[in-house]
């Protein structure tokens, strides 16, 4: 074996913090670190920033980066690059990965002074296919986690992969490798060396350098302080300079003169702190199968994520195909979505569990924030289109109004997704409760305009939010009967089988959509000669929002309480719901009185470290009729849904 050259990797995990805490982390970490390396020269570090920590450090504390500036100068530090808003890349555009380098590129050239020549990844999520863009961004090499390297190319040097003539260096990073407690700088360095002999024991690499990269995250920096880790770094830098056969080396000091890189194809795969969670909802799983866990993998498993991707998706593809209108409306989209791409939208580091909700939400703010920019650079019309939107096999309906965005889904026929323009969430957007964590499953997707029939014990269920047995419509996969794209409507039928008895029942669901929000006619059918009896129920999420509300009761306005259960039998005319701090508001009306209960849901999830806590909650309003029908007769009910945004109230 040559001479072991080691490397230390700073990066963080964590770039969504707030200002407040990002403060604190710059004086917990980056701060006595800036000083400390200042104060031992010989100490080599590489470190990577997203691109809202440098945008910090350049408004609260611009002595960092020009003390980085001098570092780098000194051949100290060697910053690496990256996304700028740490995306996730194989969920990328070939556009949007190479723009999200090449603003990083240029932010870090203008606050350091140096481009970078190497790159990490959020979450090592990495598929083949990426070799290009890096390279052709000028990328010399990647850190990856070292779990990504298949085992015919181990050999703790640099591999080398290929794609479609282009080739990039990935430089594997060892999370096991970091100094514990009771070894001394010597014995740190002992373990690495006995590590890495017993991974060369062919002759034909004695005479190269293996390398070993080493991952220090400020995350977990309290927990390394405890174990004394610079201290004992530092004491094995001092034994190294006198060493014959370890040097500490920074990445681009040591690929300069690197004589051997092993070739290999990575195939797509992603960071075992991720890929442990994307197999069974919220159960860390061992991958028992001969194929690596991919980001479609997590995707498919947490259907808000995908969700979320099938939205960023959509508002990529209208800007790519944008053409001519306001260049600039068309720049600040551009720069919008890419905000919205961050990693952390869609998965928490360094656990590897699913984002939180609310940080979801904001991501879909922002992607409205973007679509609305691209339809007032171009003035695009009013539509309602029919294609699968989400990829699952089956026509979506996709309403572009003036004010909204909504995705009507042909599974219950409920609208999967609203995103309203003004900043709104995806107020469609609900999680449903699972037994595991909420006491109770629900079997069925949240959203607006979501229908049951329902009898006299599954009523009483229901009012009170618990588990109720009949599935009739909510699981059903309606069929199209006619789609008028010109005029906007769309009619639907779904079947179903009601009561223990198995009563055939059909609905047909016909909306109008306009400017102002849609219009639904029902139409319930018993299709056989025996009577029914039973409570057709219309149900609407509304998720993560602070809400007012307020109902027309026997003509007279009534308050609904905000976080109880509250529940009519009858005499209801219109739901008037205010979202407070978006200001948008919501206007129901039925057009015969109806029966009305709510509830505030809470929905409860693990994070990383086991401990179950509030992760989301949804308003669920519900107007319901007592119905009797007697054989092959039918009933109508039709429910008018207003959307009011928020400058209707300025």
């Amino acid at each position: 074996m040559g001479v072991l050259q080691i490397c230390l990797e700073v990066s963080s995990d964590n770039s969504c913090l707030s200002d407040s805490l990002r403060e604190k982390q710059y004086d917990a970490f980056y701060k006595p670190l800036a000083s400390y390396l200042y104060k031992h020269p010989k100490f080599l570090v590489a470190m990577s920033f997203s691109g809202a920590q440098i945008e910090f450090l350049e408004d609260r504390h611009p002595e960092m980066l020009e003390m980085l500036r001098e570092l780098t100068n000194r051949n100290q530090v060697e910053i690496v690059g990256g996304g700028f808003y740490n995306p996730i890349f194989p969920l990328l555009f070939p556009v949007d990965r190479s723009g999200q380098i090449e603003k990083m590129n240029a932010k870090l050239r203008s606050t350091i002074g140096k481009r970078p020549r190497g790159m990490t990844v959020y979450g090592s999520i990495w598929e083949p296919s990426l070799v290009t863009p890096f390279q052709s961004c000028g990328m010399e090499y990647v850190h990856l986690d070292s779990t990504l390297i298949p085992s015919t190319a181990k050999g703790f040097f640099p591999v080398i992969a290929s794609e479609h003539g282009k080739a990039i260096k990935i430089l594997p990073v060892y999370k096991n490798f970091l100094p514990t407690d009771d070894e001394s700088g010597e014995e740190w360095v002992s373990r690495i060396k006995k590590a890495v002999r017993k991974d060369l024991e062919d002759d034909e690499t004695k005479d190269f350098d293996p390398v070993v990269t080493i991952a220090l995250s400020p995350e977990k920096y309290p927990e390394l302080v405890k174990t004394n880790v610079f201290s004992h770094i530092q004491e094995a830098v001092v034994l190294a300079e006198d060493s014959d056969v370890v040097h500490f080396t920074l990445p681009q000091q040591y690929l300069k003169t690197a004589r051997k890189c092993i070739p290999a194809y990575i195939p797509a795969g992603m960071d075992w702190d991720i890929a442990q969670w994307a197999r069974k909802m919220y159960e860390k799983c061992e991958n028992k199968t001969r194929f690596p866990i991919t980001i479609r993998d997590f995707l498919n498993t947490y259907r808000q994520n995908n969700h979320l991707y099938e939205r960023m998706m959509y508002v990529s593809m209208i800007i790519s195909q944008c053409h001519g209108g306001d260049k600039m409306r068309k720049k600040a989209a551009q720069e919008k979505l890419w905000e919205s791409q961050a990693g952390y939208n869609f998965v928490e580091l360094p656990y590897g569990v699913p984002a939180l909700h609310s940080r979801q939400q904001a991501a879909y703010r922002v992607l409205n924030e973007a679509e609305k920019l691209i339809r007032e650079s171009q003035k695009t019309p009013e539509s309602v289109t029919s294609y699968d939107y989400n990829s699952d096999g089956l026509n979506e309906y996709v309403c572009q109004m003036e004010k909204f965005h909504a995705v009507i889904s042909r599974i219950s026929g409920h609208i999967c997704e609203l995103d309203l323009f003004n900043a709104g969430s995806d107020y469609a957007s609900s999680l449903s409760r699972i037994s595991k964590f909420d006491s109770c499953s629900d079997n069925y997707s949240r959203g607006i305009l979501v229908e049951h029939l329902l009898d006299d014990k599954d009523m009483k269920n229901y009012i009170d939010a618990k588990p109720f047995a009949s599935r009739v419509f909510s699981n059903v996969l309606f069929s199209e009967k006619k789609l008028e794209l010109r005029k906007n409507t769309i009619q639907l039928t779904g079947n179903g089988s009601f009561s223990s008895l198995h009563v055939p029942v059909s609905l047909k669901k016909n909306y109008i959509i306009s400017s102002n929000g849609f219009v639904v006619q029902y139409i319930l059918k018993n299709e056989t000669p025996l009577p029914l009896k039973g409570y057709f129920v219309v149900e609407a999420n509304f998720a993560e929002i602070h809400y007012s509300a307020e109902l027309v009761l026997n003509g007279k306005r009534t308050v609904v309480p905000e976080t109880s259960s509250y529940n009519v039998d009858k005499g209801v005319s219109m739901l008037y719901i205010k979202d407070v701090e978006n200001k948008n508001s919501f206007l129901f009306e039925p057009n015969e009185e109806a029966g009305f209960c709510t509830n505030y849901i809470a929905f409860k999830r693990p994070d990383g470290q086991g401990t179950v806590y509030e992760n989301a909650h949804t308003l669920t309003a519900c107007f319901y009729w007592n119905v009797e029908l007697a054989g092959q007769r039918a009933i109508e009910k039709t429910i008018n849904f207003t959307i009011v945004p928020e400058r209707k109230y300025r």
